[in-house]
């Protein structure tokens, strides 16, 4: 490399590690301060100013305004004499690099160069230009560099403290995620956007503030028959009374209640539906919960999750899941708000578990996105961040989620469905698709958001049925129980 070509770059290079060190002693100084004693940050900052330098450099050799100058110089450096010739061309090109420069500072005698001159003279000039043209260009490049790479830093900087800032609300929600600081250094490309921190924190916020959810957020994660054989998963419960919910199957009346259980609805009840005209204030007292019905002393066909806490037990190795996320109209306010902060909890499981998971936000339309091996969180937060806001459509969803189950990496797995369930029934092909596959050790799984039952879908499609009561926020799971024939709306 030519010598000035060697120094420029020698120059740049200390450019940089001087702006470098700028940032790191400004850092020092901030609030965030904190955050370069912790190991993985400290880490994970030196990654990405080293990253920052490399691209720095590459902009100013794309960028530079002065290359034509620097070579018309390397190719005079190179020279050790010229005749009058030479230098008056030498010279008109010094001038031009002046008025570029909106510099004026020629000597007045270079004018005056002509044939006159002899030999030792016009050897003077020579070097003299040549150390005059080198000062000036090397002052410039310096100068503009400068101006660069101070414009490029302050940007880098400002990238930083962003990075530092989602970092620190972030990790203020670890514990309600059960996950750690790691995560969101290991998982992270620093490109989080206010609006997309803001979800997180709300997602974070509730789950925090709902105990029940965290626990059946857990329980999904844990209930997965991963790599084995089909078999059955029992959740087991403390010697502690639980509580009653629906009963379904019972051996003795106890008395009447009022609720949406049409299964022992009174006879006058049900006598209403025989008349057109008294069928409006059968459905009112549907939607209402003030249906009629015997109150049964037995067999429990459900369990309040928040009132018994389920023993540990050492559990397999976590396979795939496949979670379908229901956006529709139907869903939109705190049922999207309970279901988004779901699938942040067991996307953010997935990433620290290294688990693969596929995510699939429906409604009449799908998207979908796949968390593997450096996929990042904010892309997580931004796929998150969708709605369809339309119709509700199941099949397409649960027909992809089938259709991945052949893909190498989503063999056998799990796959969860959250919504409210407002939709209709799955095709008798798809039923026998799904049915191969749950023999073949694919669990499903169903999280009803709001006040719904599961009983217009077809009987023994989930292996786990849940119901998420956002008006009270209780969870519930269905038991193994024949389901009751209720109308869907």
């Amino acid at each position: 490399m030519p010598a000035l070509k060697t120094a420029s770059v020698r120059q740049t290079y200390a450019s940089i590690q001087r702006l470098t060190d700028q940032l790191y002693s400004e850092l020092g100084q901030s609030s965030f301060k904190h955050w370069l004693d912790d190991r993985k940050v400290a880490k994970k900052l030196d990654e990405r100013v080293h990253e920052w330098a490399y691209q720095a450099k590459n902009n100013l050799d794309t960028q530079h305004p002065y290359l034509a100058e620097v070579d018309q110089l390397e190719f005079w450096l190179a020279q050790s004499d010229v005749n009058v010739t030479q230098l008056q061309q030498m010279q008109q090109q010094y001038q031009i690099m002046l008025e570029r420069l909106a510099s004026s500072q020629l000597l007045d005698t270079w004018h005056y160069v002509d044939g006159q001159l002899n030999d030792t003279s016009v050897q003077l000039y020579f070097q003299m230009l040549k150390d005059k043209w080198q000062r000036k260009l090397t002052e410039a490049i310096a100068h503009w560099e400068f101006e660069q790479l101070a414009l490029m830093r302050d940007a880098f900087l400002q990238d930083i403290q962003d990075f530092l800032l989602s970092l620190q609300k972030m990790s203020k929600h670890q514990d309600s995620l059960g996950t750690d600081t790691g995560i969101f250094i290991d998982y992270s490309r620093g490109k989080l956007t206010p609006e997309a921190v803001e979800k997180f924190e709300q997602w974070s916020e509730y789950l925090a503030s709902d105990v029940a959810l965290q626990r059946l957020c857990k329980l999904i994660g844990s209930a997965q028959p991963a790599h084995s054989a089909r078999k059955r998963v029992a959740v087991q419960w403390q010697s502690q009374p639980d509580s009653a919910v629906i009963q379904q199957a019972s051996d003795e009346i106890a008395g009447i209640q009022l609720g949406r259980e049409l299964t022992w609805a009174l006879p006058n009840e049900l006598a209403l539906l025989a008349d057109p005209d008294l069928q409006i204030l059968f459905d009112l007292k549907y939607l209402e919960a003030n249906i009629s019905s015997f109150h049964l002393q037995g067999q429990q066909a459900s369990r309040l999750l928040d009132d018994a806490k389920p023993k540990k037990k050492p559990m397999a190795k976590k396979g795939p899941m496949i979670v379908c996320l229901d956006t529709s109209g139907s869903m939109h306010g705190q049922p999207e708000l309970i279901s988004k902060a779901m699938c942040l909890y067991l996307s953010m499981q997935a990433l620290r578990e290294k688990r693969p998971m596929y995510l699939i936000n429906f409604s009449t339309n799908l998207t979908a996105i796949e968390l593997k091996k450096g996929q990042a969180i904010d892309d997580v937060l931004e796929f998150l961040s969708q709605s369809f806001h339309g119709g509700t459509d199941i099949i397409p969803a649960m027909q992809h989620a089938v259709d991945m189950l052949t893909q190498p990496s989503f063999r056998q797995a799990d796959i969860v469905v959250i919504s409210d369930f407002i939709m209709g029934q799955l095709g008798t092909e798809l039923m026998q698709s799904i049915e191969q596959h749950k023999q073949q050790g694919t669990g499903f799984y169903a999280v009803a958001i709001g006040n719904f039952r599961f009983d217009h879908l077809d009987k023994g499609l989930f292996d786990h049925q849940w119901i998420y009561q956002s008006a009270t926020g209780k969870v519930l799971e269905l038991l193994d129980q024949p389901l009751s024939k209720m109308t869907s709306k």
